[in-house]
């Protein structure tokens, strides 16, 4: 995404651009992490990992231990690619 501007309400909002929001998968609700660095204001999704890992999780969890080792030789091949 392009840089854009946004606007600070006067409660202190802005407002994430629809594009970014759908690149990133930001749901409403959705907890943010901010950080000043000089001059930047940075946000980070709180449960981007974790988010990630439950739903590896749920793909392998009631299947075999065979199944479990073939889907990490799979993904560790793809992290190759």
């Amino acid at each position: 995404m392009e840089t854009t501007t946004v606007t600070v309400s006067n409660r202190g909002y802005i407002v994430l651009p629809a594009a970014l929001r759908k690149e990133l998968e930001i749901k409403a609700g959705a907890k943010m992490l901010l950080r000043c660095d000089n001059d930047k204001i940075i946000l980070k999704t709180v449960n981007s990992f974790t988010d990630k890992l439950a739903g590896l999780t749920q793909q392998v969890i009631a299947k075999t231990a065979d199944d479990v080792d073939t889907y990490i030789d799979k993904e560790r091949v793809n992290r190759l690619k």
